[in-house]
This record gives structure tokens, C-alpha cells and sequence, in this order.
């Protein structure tokens, strides 16, 4: 391998060569950092998408890698990117597509304000309220914390109905 003296080219120079090459990950955000920000950059070095075929969640297909979303910042223990969530892009659609319907055809749950506490984990939530729903019926808002743990597989089984939320006004 030849050794190339890269000391007289700038940081700036070198992450403009690396874009063009398409050797960084397609985020949003890059043309910002490339234009804006180029003194704080640092780089997170990816084997790219895992080539093997993924089991899919739901309906426990194993489908190619390009069947499924990754993150293009998180970086699993074998340098590949990390998958968004486990589902394929078509149960995706699905589960996506049902969640709109319920949330069409529920009755108006009043939404908490920023800084009201989670019926759930009882803490005082600033971010996004999220609605919860068992099946096809919207049972009041969480924070996103217990939104995420609810979504968490490991957990998916036993954590659906065990708290009160702020119920939907009948």
C-alpha cells in the first residue's frame, strides 16, 4: 500500500473528496456539516448494509438487507449499519398503515401539555406525547421513554395494559 503525505490538505478538502466518492452515509445532514461545520466532524467508519438475508419480526420471513431501514449513524458490534427496527419495509407499511386507522377512527383523547407527567413512569415529559393503543382502541398519551420501552421486543408481551394513562373521555 503507498503511503500518500495528506498533512497540506485540509480537513475540509478531504470530507468533500469522501462525499463525492459516496463514501459517507446518505444522511440529511451532511451537506450542513460539510458546508457549515467542518471543524467538528468526526467519522464513523461502517462496513455499510450487512449483505445477508434478515429475519423480519412480524412475519418471520428472511428476506434480503435491502428489504429492511438502517440507521445511517449506528454501528453494530460487527461494523455494519444498524437496522431502524426489525420489521421489513412491507409490515412497516402495515403496521404503519393500521396505526392510522385507529388513530382516524378513535374518539379526540385530550393531549397533555409539555411538562405534564407520564401516567406510566410518572416523570414530568417536555418532548412529543405519543398516543398508546391496545389493538384497535387508543387508550390515552406517554411520554416517549415508555413509548420506546413499550415498542421494545423483549418487553412486548407483558407491558401492554399494565398502567393506568390518561384515558380517552367517553
Amino acid at each position: 500500500m503507498c503511503e500518500i503525505d495528506l498533512s497540506e490538505v485540509s480537513l475540509n478538502d478531504i470530507m468533500k473528496e469522501l462525499s463525492k466518492r459516496n463514501l459517507l452515509t446518505n444522511t440529511k445532514s451532511n451537506n450542513v456539516i460539510l458546508n457549515d461545520n467542518i471543524d467538528n466532524v468526526k467519522l464513523i467508519l461502517t462496513m455499510g448494509i450487512p449483505q445477508e438475508n434478515l429475519e423480519c419480526r412480524e412475519c418471520l420471513q428472511l428476506l434480503p438487507s435491502t428489504q429492511f431501514t438502517f440507521y445511517q449513524g449506528r454501528v453494530d458490534k460487527n461494523g455494519y449499519l444498524m437496522r431502524s427496527n426489525a420489521l421489513c419495509i412491507e409490515c412497516s407499511k402495515k403496521i404503519n398503515n393500521g396505526r392510522s386507522e385507529v388513530f382516524k377512527n378513535s374518539k379526540k383523547i385530550p393531549k397533555p401539555k409539555k411538562g405534564d407527567t407520564c401516567p406510566k413512569c410518572e416523570r414530568s415529559w417536555s418532548g412529543n406525547w405519543h398516543k398508546h393503543h391496545v389493538d384497535d382502541v387508543v387508550i390515552g398519551y406517554i411520554c416517549g421513554h415508555c413509548n420506546m420501552s413499550l415498542s421494545d421486543q423483549r418487553n412486548k408481551q407483558n407491558n401492554d395494559l399494565e398502567y393506568s394513562v390518561i384515558m380517552e373521555k367517553k
